[in-house]
């Protein structure tokens, strides 16, 4: 088992990793499904959908127009 994942963590607005989809990249938890349990999670915690919405912001001025996925 990962050390980090077995560690509790605060949640951040800075990710700490987007490396498995099944876990929140702000505060690791397990999510039920990656793409609609995101959602759901980050409806949940202000602090992750602060993180994700900076996220998303940094990713938009990236790219042009705005990013759909």
């Amino acid at each position: 088992m990962d050390e980090l994942m077995s560690q509790p963590q605060p949640p951040s607005e800075i990710a700490y990793t987007w490396e498995n989809p099944n876990r929140c990249p702000f505060c690791r938890t397990e999510l039920d499904d990656p793409g609609a349990g995101f959602l759901a999670h980050i409806e949940r915690s202000p602090v992750c959908e602060r993180g994700f919405e900076t996220w998303r912001t940094s990713v938009a001025d990236d790219m042009r127009g705005e990013w759909s996925g």
